[in-house]
């Protein structure tokens, strides 16, 4: 009995291993994020079972505990499980806690790693999250806990502050508010930023700097957007705003980009 941790990528079909494309074709029954090609991934296993078990920010969502029961219930009845999870599996992915629902009931598991947002949405930007000489460190953060969860809410700003290219996920609803914690903690006003919408799939790339959206927040996005700041974005390729521009629109509905 074994469990196959799948990382899917961004969301192109394209962007997924050869091997996680040949395993997911073995599966009996998928349980798959939400915000993936899902049709275009049904091609590697047509005659599997799908059930989405993604979650949406704002929206009903199915909760962890249900996910971790069915992945070991499925696994027990002898079928080929994939948890096919959007981005890599290891990052903001709740992993760890449906490992160690399968390792409680003593499954094998093996993870296949994926393309994570923050590498396709450089991609996106024909950019680099690195510089020589300028930026030689990157963190990818997030400033959402979980409902449970206390004494958390400091913890991406002192990661944030202490590297030179910043990757925020799950962060658009709250962007406004972020990039005026960053510019109060020190980050300069004119500091790079990037939004890409739905990223290695067709979305907008926005350039701006921290001080605008600390002002005016976030423009209308009707994808999961990925935010990216640094020095190193200042070469990023994407529409630039220019500081003295408006932006128009309302605050994103989605809160997270893929992980």
């Amino acid at each position: 009995m074994k469990v196959w941790f799948i990382g899917a990528g961004p969301g192109d079909p394209e962007l997924m291993t050869r091997k996680a494309w040949r395993l997911l074709g073995q599966a009996d029954v998928v349980l798959h994020d939400a915000l993936m090609d899902i049709p275009g991934m049904k091609e590697a296993a047509p005659h599997a079972q799908w059930l989405e078990v993604g979650k949406r920010s704002g929206r009903p969502s199915v909760e962890q505990a249900f996910i971790c029961r069915t992945l070991v219930a499925l696994a027990k009845r002898g079928l080929t499980v994939v948890r096919l999870k959007g981005g890599d599996p290891a990052i903001f992915g709740r992993l760890a806690e449906e490992l160690q629902a399968c390792r409680a009931e003593k499954l094998d598991v093996e993870i296949v790693p994926g393309v994570t947002a923050a590498c396709a949405a450089a991609a996106d930007l024909q950019t680099s999250l690195t510089l020589r000489g300028e930026s030689r460190s990157v963190v990818f953060v997030t400033p959402r806990v979980g409902k449970y969860e206390t004494g958390a809410q400091g913890e991406w700003l002192a990661a944030a502050m202490a590297a030179q290219t910043v990757v925020l996920y799950m962060a658009s609803s709250q962007a406004k508010d972020l990039c005026a914690k960053l510019l109060a903690a020190g980050k300069a006003k004119d500091t790079p930023l990037c939004i890409v919408e739905n990223a290695s799939r067709t979305g907008q790339q926005l350039k701006h700097t921290l001080f605008e959206i600390a002002q005016r927040g976030l423009p209308a996005l009707e994808g999961p957007v990925t935010l990216l700041l640094g020095q190193a974005l200042r070469y990023a390729k994407a529409q630039d705003s220019g500081l003295e521009k408006p932006i128009t629109g309302q605050q994103a509905g989605w809160s997270y980009g893929v992980a």
